[in-house]
């Protein structure tokens, strides 16, 4: 399941008869693409009826793995950076955040390689000083708040007329 995916569940769970306009503006979403999600879950049979019984592995065991990034920038353009990482299938978390670093971003990826090379493109964004990996072990707790910031159109970075 994609990150994405197991946002929906846990709406899905809190409030199954929640709407796709609701659920698309908590994602910052798209409607059609709330429904092809949802419409997916139900065809692999995560969700077999909407009283939202979701099928569970055999095993608790989680699949994939998961990091965080603490990322430190050459100046305060947090969400430059984040304009250039929003689109990634991967991301799950990121926020401005104070002490000695300026961002920590939350990834979950299939395997290590994935995210190795989520680390090496973010490590050569112009913006980035420095960036330090945590793997993640084991998670104890994990509550999702909804809240999501969009960055602002014009903290994209353009070379030619082009969205980079």
């Amino acid at each position: 399941l994609s990150p994405t995916d197991r946002i929906i569940l846990e709406l899905l769970r809190e409030n199954s008869r929640r709407s796709l306009t609701e659920m698309a503006a908590i994602l910052g979403l798209s409607r059609p693409t709330v429904r092809h999600h949802i419409e997916k879950l139900q065809r692999e049979g995560v969700i077999r009826r909407f009283t939202v019984d979701i099928d569970a592995p055999q095993t608790d065991l989680p699949t994939g793995v998961r990091a965080m990034f603490d990322v430190r920038l050459r100046r305060n353009v947090c969400g430059i950076v984040y304009s250039s990482i929003q689109n990634w299938d991967e991301l799950v978390s990121c926020w401005s955040v104070s002490g000695s670093v300026d961002m920590r971003v939350l990834v979950e990826a299939a395997d290590q390689s994935i995210v190795e090379r989520l680390r090496d493109r973010l490590a050569r964004h112009p913006e980035v000083a420095s960036l330090t990996t945590t793997m993640i072990l084991k998670t104890w707790c994990e509550r999702i708040s909804g809240i999501q910031e969009k960055a602002p159109q014009d903290y994209v970075i353009k070379r030619k007329g082009e969205t980079v």
